[in-house]
């Protein structure tokens, strides 16, 4: 039986605080859904998660992670 977790990281426009999409992440996998910004898609692509979550204000957006 794997350890690894699953998580989903639920992202936020930080001035509304309206739903934008998440982050699904599967070990060390991580792919976006629901995510409709294409720059931040395309620039963030092939990123670490941590590089993602660290850089996410710089595209106004703020984040909140759910494990399970």
């Amino acid at each position: 039986m794997s350890m690894e977790q699953v998580m989903e990281i639920k992202l936020y426009d930080a001035d509304t605080m309206e739903y934008a999409g998440s982050i699904l992440v599967n070990g060390g996998d991580w792919e976006y859904r629901d995510v409709d910004h294409e720059h931040l898609i395309s620039v963030t692509k092939g990123m670490p998660l941590k590089a993602v979550l660290s850089n996410l204000i710089v595209f106004n957006f703020v984040y909140d992670i759910l494990e399970g």
